[in-house]
């Protein structure tokens, strides 16, 4: 049996739900980032979660390339979208200095989140591809 770390079991709770509010995310990234800080991670499903400020900021390139694979967590505001197409899906960037890429499924709620707009997601390490999107109702 699997035993998930406390932390692992927020993470999980908070992918699934369909109805988070901002401030439980905040507060998770919060102590993500706290955690990052101390390069405790969090773990969720064998990849170390990390905040996204932590990895820019404080480590060492060594240290990002032993991190490759694993998840960051990016707090950010759409700064403008950079493609949309059917099979690459919808890529942007945000005030964070990152470039993230997500299935084109998130379109519509990108959409309407707009530019300026506040949003949690997780990506993979070290090119931001394969996001998703928190705090949004899940997809059918």
């Amino acid at each position: 049996m699997l035993k998930l770390s406390k932390t692992s079991k927020i993470l999980f709770s908070l992918l699934v739900s369909a109805t988070l509010e901002a401030t439980s995310l905040e507060d998770f990234y919060l102590q993500v980032h706290q955690q990052s800080l101390q390069k405790d991670y969090v773990t969720f499903r064998g990849r170390s979660l990390l905040s996204h400020e932590a990895y820019i900021e404080i480590l060492k390139e060594s240290e990002k390339e032993r991190l490759q694979g694993s998840l960051v967590m990016i707090r950010g505001r759409i700064e403008r979208f950079i493609y949309l197409n059917e099979t690459g899906g919808i890529a942007l960037s945000s005030d964070q200095n990152a470039n993230l890429r997500f299935d084109i499924r998130y379109y519509e709620t990108l959409k309407d989140i707009g530019i300026g707009g506040g949003f949690f997601a997780i990506c993979v390490l070290p090119r931001y591809d394969k996001c998703l999107l928190l705090g949004y109702k899940a997809f059918d």
